[in-house]
Order: structure tokens, then C-alpha cells, then sequence
């Protein structure tokens, strides 16, 4: 089962100029990242300088400026006290977050048929349950980042293909996190296929 939708942003600290609306803006800002290669290449193709610090510290390396920028989802700043660090929050989705609940597939298959029907109509009504609460969440999360002074911007359609041409899933510095995760470029294809072809429930984004 997977819930949520929760998307990363571009989150800047207090004594930075913002918003960030395009990729340019990006040259040279030190961006806090965890261990991931790939959000490291990421910020990296942007033209940032890819940070590593771990989760615990990186509020005291944002308010010292160890770190010029975050990019957990609206929902998590809130949750973890970024309010009073942050200046400007851009809603560039650079990562679709999601949580994902899993069991164990052989245990799974040993139930009787009923009981396994039973479990996944249960999963399917907690995901849809999860994801109606996700506009609530986000608004009450911007609305106390806003009362600590944070400002919030949404690019328009063409900073999107802006920041997409310049660190999109087509440039060929992912080839090789292709072919690892997903087995080959052809079945990394058809999981992007099935991505943008979605016909699951909605959730309202910014």
C-alpha cells in the first residue's frame, strides 16, 4: 500500500533573497542533503553544492548557514521546527514523497482467502483516508510557517520544464541509477509510463 502525497520543496534560510522560482537561482547555494546519491546528483545538476548533514543537526546547520537550504515536504518543516529558520518555501516538487506499507508476501499468501480480502480492503480504505487528510495537513502547515513569517511560491508551467530540462529524469547522468534500481532503461520506461499515467484518486497540490 502506499499513501500520501507530499512532495519536496526548495526551502531557504532566514538572510537568503528569495523565492527561488527558477534552477539558475540555484548556483552555488549550499543545500543540506542526507546520505541519497541520487538527491546529491540531483542538487548537484542544479547547480548547488550538495551538503550532506545528518537529519538531527540540520536545523542548527541551517540557522548557522552550515546549510543554505532544505528540502523536506511543507508538512515535515512544520513538524520537525524549521518555522523560525526559513525565509521562503518554493513549491518545486522535485520528489513526489510517499509513505509505503508493506507485509510479508509469504505470510501474506498463508491466509486464508478471506482474511487476505479482507486486508487489502482495509489497506485500500486507510490509503484513501490517508490522502483525504494530506490538503488539511498542508494547509495548517503553511499556515504556521506563515505565522512564523515564512513565504510560500508555486512556479508556473514554464519555471517547471525549466527546472525539469535542467535536472529531469532524461539527461543521461541517470542512466546508470536507471539500469540500477530499475533493472534496465526499458523497464525504468515503463514504471515512468505507468507514473504519468495514473488513474488513482487525486490529491489537490499547490
Amino acid at each position: 500500500m502506499v499513501c500520501g502525497d507530499r512532495p519536496r520543496v526548495v526551502a531557504l534560510r532566514n538572510g537568503l533573497e528569495g523565492p527561488i522560482k527558477t534552477p539558475d537561482q540555484m548556483e552555488g547555494i549550499k543545500f543540506r542533503v542526507p546520505g541519497s546519491k541520487i538527491l546529491q546528483q540531483f542538487y548537484r545538476l542544479l547547480g548547488a553544492n550538495p551538503t550532506p548533514v545528518a537529519w538531527g543537526e540540520t536545523p542548527s546547520a541551517i540557522k548557522q548557514g552550515v546549510a543554505d537550504a532544505l528540502d523536506p515536504s511543507v508538512e515535515a518543516l512544520n513538524v520537525f521546527g524549521f518555522k523560525d529558520v526559513l525565509s521562503w518555501v518554493t513549491f518545486n516538487r522535485s520528489v513526489p514523497d510517499s509513505q509505503v506499507f508493506s507485509c510479508n508476501l509469504e505470510w501474506f499468501k498463508s491466509l486464508p482467502p478471506d482474511i487476505q480480502e479482507g486486508i487489502e480492503f482495509a489497506s485500500e480504505v486507510t490509503s484513501l483516508q490517508n490522502l483525504a487528510k494530506v490538503p488539511a495537513a498542508r494547509a495548517y502547515a503553511m499556515a504556521e510557517l506563515s505565522k512564523a513569517g515564512v513565504q510560500f511560491y508555486a512556479p508556473n508551467e514554464d519555471e517547471m520544464k525549466l527546472w525539469a530540462a535542467k535536472a529531469g529524469h532524461q539527461l543521461p547522468e541517470w542512466d546508470s541509477f536507471k539500469t540500477q534500481l530499475a533493472g534496465s532503461k526499458e523497464a525504468f520506461n515503463k514504471l515512468l509510463d505507468a507514473a504519468n499515467n495514473n488513474d488513482g484518486p487525486f490529491v489537490h497540490d499547490v
